[in-house]
């Protein structure tokens, strides 16, 4: 008797680990691993880039559409979005072996630019992309542009470059990206939209560039 009773309670014990081991949910790394997007505020330190309506792109870049892209940035679930150091230049520092030589593989990188022109009747933004037919998230950022500030007719909405390092770059090591020029900071009309939209522009990125949605 005291031997079956022994069985018996054997037998309810590896039950109730199996029970246990069963109702704990699997772990794996794909559930865990969000994706990985580096957002790029223009050429970075020491650089104004374009000028245009009495501004700079750095200060349109930093100033104005970074705190917005920040804002949402926060709000995604799924993916991990960080800015470059807005206190490094992105070129220099590539140029001296960092910069896009030293960019994970498996993150992705957004480069945010305003385009510039000695005709003030150059207008409209588009996206340069990393290969030579836009991706799902180029179209979704192209369509951004369309809604708020208009794309440049020479582009409509996209262009392949391979003079530009950090492009060159990256594309050399097999890590994708996107270089977004959202208007001219030389148009009257693409400046005013732009600062009227900005916080629009931003939400708009950042759901294009994650494929989520937020509020």
């Amino acid at each position: 008797m005291k031997k079956l009773s022994k069985v018996l309670l054997g037998a309810v014990a590896m039950l109730s680990l199996l029970a246990l081991f069963v109702a704990q949910p699997v772990q794996t790394a794909s559930a865990s691993t969000k994706k990985e997007y580096l957002l790029v505020m223009g050429h970075g330190a020491g650089d104004p880039g374009a000028r245009g309506n009495g501004n700079t792109e750095a200060n349109l870049l930093r100033k104005k559409l970074l705190p917005h892209l920040e804002k949402y940035a926060k709000k995604v679930k799924k993916s991990k979005i960080v800015f470059y150091n807005p206190k490094h230049n992105m070129v220099t520092d590539t140029r001296k072996g960092g910069g896009s030589h030293k960019v994970k593989k498996t993150t992705s990188v957004i480069m945010f630019h305003f385009d510039a022109s000695t005709s003030r009747y150059a207008n409209g933004g588009h996206v340069i992309i990393c290969h030579r037919k836009p991706n799902t998230r180029e179209k979704k950022m192209a369509a951004v542009i369309k809604k708020y500030v208009g794309l440049n007719k020479a582009y409509n909405g996209y262009s392949y470059r391979t003079d530009l390092k950090n492009c060159n770059v990256l594309r050399r090591r097999g890590i994708d990206f996107s270089l977004v020029e959202t208007g001219f900071i030389t148009n009257k009309r693409d400046y005013q939209q732009i600062n009227k939209h900005i916080d629009k522009i931003a939400k708009g990125y950042i759901e294009a560039i994650t494929g989520e949605t937020v509020k």
